[in-house]
């Protein structure tokens, strides 16, 4: 069964979409600036609001994260399992990269060991399934500048100066 379950914050409406099978409990989606439930029901067949214990945590530790404290998310709840190789690989270095901290593209691909693969990494990135708790708000250009973000340019600095980085 898919579920969705929609957190209100000062950033925006985040949508968590998820599934449960049996007792496991895995999300599959993190949706930044979701307006309604509409979109949900339309991208996914059958979709229903749903929240159980796990998603009460991540909720309240998204929450805490978005008021300014440092949360470590753990990875164990996200289903990675859709990913390719290289794409599963990019998201587990990106999150690495401490609050308050930047990596560029180019630095992620030389950790991974793909010489001039930053286009590779930035891709990789633009379909970063997990915003916020994957932070690649916190990978930015070689040159400095902000790059791209799923959630907009505009949050993608928010979220960083939240972290106390001013690009």
């Amino acid at each position: 069964m898919l579920f969705y379950w929609i957190i209100k914050t000062r950033i925006g409406n985040i949508a968590l979409i998820w599934y449960k099978q049996g007792l496991k409990s895995k999300i599959i989606k993190i949706m930044l600036s979701v307006s309604s439930a509409q979109s949900m029901k339309k991208n996914y067949q059958g979709i229903q609001p749903g929240k159980n214990k796990m998603i009460a945590r991540i909720e309240l530790d998204i929450k805490r994260y978005i008021a300014g404290e440092k949360i470590h998310f753990s990875l164990k709840n996200l289903e990675f399992s859709g990913l390719k190789s290289l794409a599963k690989r990019v998201l587990l270095v990106t999150s690495r990269i401490p609050r308050g901290k930047v990596e560029t593209y180019g630095s992620i691909a030389r950790k991974l060991k793909i010489p001039k693969g930053a286009r590779a990494v930035g891709q990789a990135l633009a379909r970063n399934p997990f915003p916020i708790i994957i932070p690649c708000h916190r990978v930015i250009r070689s040159d400095g500048t902000i790059g791209g973000f799923g959630g907009g340019t505009e949050l993608k600095r928010k979220l960083l100066s939240m972290e106390g980085v001013e690009i």
